[in-house]
């Protein structure tokens, strides 16, 4: 009995031998996931990373406005025009100062700051800090939470200062 050559090797009607569909859906199966790890991945650091230039942005804008003389209500009005892609709400901030001690030759304990009159209470040459921190929350927390050391929450602490001199 003879057997036609190639027989063992069937073809699909695509053109496609069964056998290789069969090796593209393993390895799809194999790859799948971790592309998609890979593309979470980058989308999630990137809005985290986004999310943390605006905090530095604001905490930078606040510090700048402490430093002419604004108020801390001025201040807050600063931070909140310059977070665009993080609600206003939900960023905590701190406006402290500190004065240089000629006696000791070193910068005081920070308070904050407060108000006198039209302007903030910190002297000319005080240093100013704006401190600003915010729960950054992940768009898939199951998957990046180990990785980012994110809370139980899936949210990932974010914060950043500013020091200015006050003019």
């Amino acid at each position: 009995m003879s057997r036609m050559a190639g027989a063992d090797n069937l073809v699909s009607p695509h053109g496609h031998s069964s056998e290789r569909r069969g090796t593209v859906t393993v390895e799809l199966a194999i790859i799948l996931p971790v592309i998609l790890f890979l593309l979470f991945s980058i989308l999630e650091m990137g809005f985290m990373i986004k999310n943390r230039a605006e905090l530095g942005q604001a905490a930078r804008e606040a510090a700048r406005l402490g430093a002419v003389g604004s108020t801390p209500a001025r201040m807050n009005e600063g931070v909140n025009s310059s977070l665009s892609g993080i609600p206003a709400n939900d960023v905590v901030r701190s406006y402290e100062h500190r004065q240089w001690d000629e006696e000791t030759g070193a910068w005081g304990d920070w308070t904050q700051l407060g108000v006198n009159g039209t302007e903030n209470d910190a002297n000319a040459s005080d240093q100013i800090r704006v401190k600003l921190e915010y729960d950054h929350g992940l768009l898939v927390p199951g998957l990046m939470a180990p990785v980012l050391n994110a809370d139980d929450d899936g949210n990932v602490h974010l914060s950043a200062a500013s020091v200015m001199m006050r003019e």
